[in-house]
C-alpha cells in the first residue's frame, strides 16, 4: 500500500554569525528539516520570494538591522504575516520578550542552542500553523458548502417549482374538464406546452445535479474517443421540440470521422446547454450551426446562432463563475444562468476553455476546445 509522502518542513534562518547558521543547519538537517540560512536581510527577502518557509528563525542582534525591526517589516506583507517567527537571542529580559511578541514573533530560543528545546519549539509552532491552516480550509469549505446549499434551495424553490407547478395546474384542468382533451388544439397546444414545461424542468434538474456534483468535486472525467458529429446529432434530436416550435434550422457542419478525446457525459452536457441556450436566444425561423475547426492536436467546437447577440458587459457576467446571469429568450423562455456556469466548469475539466464572440443584433458564437483523438480527421 502506497503511503502519502509528506514534504519535509522548510526552515529559513537569519543570523549574522556564520557559525550559528552552520550549527542550525547541522541540527535541523539531522532532524529531517530542510534548511536555508543567510546573514543578509536583502538576501532573506529574495529567499522568501523563491519559497515560503514553514517557520523563520530570526536573530535579534544584527549589525545592519535589528531582528525586531526585520520581523515587523516581514509582517507588513500580507503573504508573509502568517509565517511563525522564533527569535534567537542571548537576551532573556522580559522587556525584550514582550517587544518580540508585539512585532509578531511567536517564541524565543536562547543562545547557545539546546538541540532538544530548539526542535521541540520548532515542531510545536509548525504543527500549530498547520492545524490553523487546516481549520481555516475547513471553515472555507463549510462556507462554500453553505453558499452552494443556499443557491440550490433558491433554484429549487423558485426556478424548478415554477414549471412543475404550471404542469400540475394544466393536468389538474384536464382532470376537472376545464381543458377538453377532445378539443382541436389539445395536442398542438396543451400537450405541447406540457412537454415543453417538463423539458425545461428536466433540463434544469440535470444542470442542478451536475452543478452540485461539480461544486463538491464528485465529477470524475474519464476521457475516451468520441465521435463528435454523432454526439451533436444526438443533441439535436434531444432538443427537437424546442427548435421545431421556433422553426429554427439546426445545422451540423462537423465532418464524418472527427473524434475528440474527452469525457462523454460532461461533453454531452456542454453541447446540450450551449445548443439549448442558442435556441432560447435565436428568433423564429433562425439558424444554428455547429462547426468544428481542427488545429494541430485540438478541435474548436463552435455553436453559432443568428440571434439577438450579447452586449460586451453581459459577456463578462456570463463568464463569471460566481454569478448566475440570465435573460428571457426571444420567446420569453426563462433561465437561471446555471447551464453556462456548468459548461465552463465541464469544459475546464476536459482541458479546454469556453469563450464567446458576439455582435448585438447579429448573433453569438460560443466555442470551446477539446483534444483530438488519434482517430480524428487530419
Amino acid at each position: 500500500m502506497n503511503q502519502q509522502v509528506t514534504e519535509k518542513p522548510y526552515i529559513l534562518a537569519v543570523d549574522d554569525e556564520q557559525l550559528n547558521i552552520e550549527l542550525l543547519r547541522f541540527i535541523l538537517e539531522r532532524n529531517d528539516f530542510n534548511f536555508t540560512g543567510t546573514h543578509d536581510d536583502d538576501v532573506f527577502f529574495k529567499l522568501l520570494e523563491e519559497r515560503l518557509p514553514d517557520l523563520i528563525l530570526l536573530d535579534v542582534i544584527m549589525p545592519r538591522i535589528e531582528g525586531f525591526e526585520l520581523c515587523e517589516k516581514l509582517k507588513s506583507f500580507a503573504k508573509y504575516k502568517d509565517i511563525p517567527v522564533i527569535f534567537l537571542t542571548g537576551k532573556v529580559n522580559v522587556k525584550d520578550k514582550v517587544k518580540g511578541f508585539e512585532v509578531g514573533g511567536v517564541d524565543y530560543v536562547t543562545k547557545p542552542f539546546n538541540e532538544q528545546e530548539l526542535i521541540a519549539r520548532i515542531q510545536t509552532h509548525i504543527e500549530l500553523r498547520r492545524a490553523r491552516n487546516q481549520i481555516e480550509e475547513q471553515a472555507e469549505n463549510l462556507k462554500q458548502s453553505n453558499i452552494l446549499k443556499d443557491r440550490m434551495f433558491s433554484i429549487i424553490g423558485h426556478d424548478l417549482r415554477s414549471p412543475l407547478s404550471a404542469a400540475k395546474l394544466k393536468m389538474d384542468f384536464i382532470m376537472r374538464g376545464i381543458i377538453d382533451p377532445k378539443a382541436e388544439n389539445f395536442v398542438d397546444g396543451t400537450v405541447f406546452e406540457l412537454l415543453k414545461t417538463m423539458d425545461e424542468a428536466l433540463n434544469l434538474l440535470q444542470n442542478l445535479l451536475g452543478w452540485a456534483k461539480s461544486e463538491s468535486d464528485q465529477i470524475h472525467v474519464i476521457p475516451e474517443n468520441l465521435d463528435l458529429k454523432d454526439i451533436v446529432d444526438q443533441t439535436f434530436r434531444l432538443l427537437k421540440l424546442g427548435s421545431e416550435h421556433k422553426k429554427i434550422t439546426l445545422e451540423n457542419n462537423i465532418s464524418d470521422g472527427t473524434f475528440v478525446h474527452s469525457d462523454l457525459n460532461t461533453t454531452k452536457t456542454v453541447l446540450r446547454n450551449l445548443l439549448s441556450n442558442a435556441i432560447k436566444f435565436t428568433p423564429f425561423d433562425g439558424k444554428i450551426r455547429v462547426n468544428a475547426i481542427l488545429k494541430e492536436d485540438c478541435a474548436f467546437i463552435e455553436v453559432q446562432d443568428n440571434g439577438q447577440g450579447i452586449p460586451p458587459e453581459d459577456i463578462e457576467k456570463i463568464l463569471n463563475p460566481n454569478q448566475l446571469f440570465s435573460k428571457l429568450g426571444t420567446d420569453k423562455e426563462p433561465g437561471t444562468g446555471l447551464g453556462l456556469v456548468l459548461c465552463q466548469n465541464f469544459v475546464r475539466k476536459n482541458g479546454g476553455t469556453l469563450k464567446i464572440k458576439s455582435v448585438v443584433g447579429k448573433g453569438s458564437t460560443f466555442y470551446f476546445d477539446l483534444p483530438l483523438s488519434e482517430k480524428a480527421t487530419a
